[in-house]
């Protein structure tokens, strides 16, 4: 009995190594360059490799990577190849959408919501993102969400964190 256990917590404890080490560090970081400059071309190199379009880095996934500087075609292959479109990073509860909302990119907001992303989601504190977004002042991009069913609902306290 102990040597099953012995076993199993092994596995438990080498599974999330194993599962990283297909990408040295070098590749973490020319991967998530990609990610970010919107290099599709080796963005898709690393995904018919080494590379999982859930991959996680410091808590952020490639899509939200790609999202966050309005990298629309690295978006579009990613959702492609599976990438979870509602994943929330573990501090800021931030997704995609959010990130996209965020910077501005209309077209990758429109995108997301069409591939079936939850608009819906809050962020940390049970904010929602068009209350993060009128805060900024971006009025355009808050009648964007609105038209995409997003509710504006969630923490409405004037301080929620």
């Amino acid at each position: 009995m102990n040597f099953f256990r012995t076993l199993v917590l092994a596995l438990a404890f080498f599974y999330p190594i194993a599962s990283m080490a297909e990408l040295n560090d070098d590749d973490h970081m020319r991967y998530t360059e990609a990610l970010r400059d919107g290099n599709v071309k080796l963005v898709k190199k690393y995904l018919d490799t080494d590379a999982k379009p859930n991959d996680k880095f410091f808590g952020w996934s490639a899509l939200q990577i790609a999202a966050a500087k309005g990298q629309l075609k690295v978006v579009e292959l990613l959702i492609e190849r599976g990438a979870d479109l509602n994943y929330q990073h573990p501090i800021s509860k931030n997704t995609a959408f959010h990130m996209a909302a965020f910077g501005g990119y209309s077209d990758l907001v429109k995108l997301l919501a069409a591939k079936g992303a939850d608009v819906n989601i809050k962020m940390r504190a049970d904010v929602s993102i068009i209350r993060a977004i009128r805060d900024e002042g971006n009025t355009k991009m808050v009648e964007l969400l609105t038209s995409l069913g997003v509710r504006d609902d969630g923490c409405l306290e004037e301080k929620c964190f």
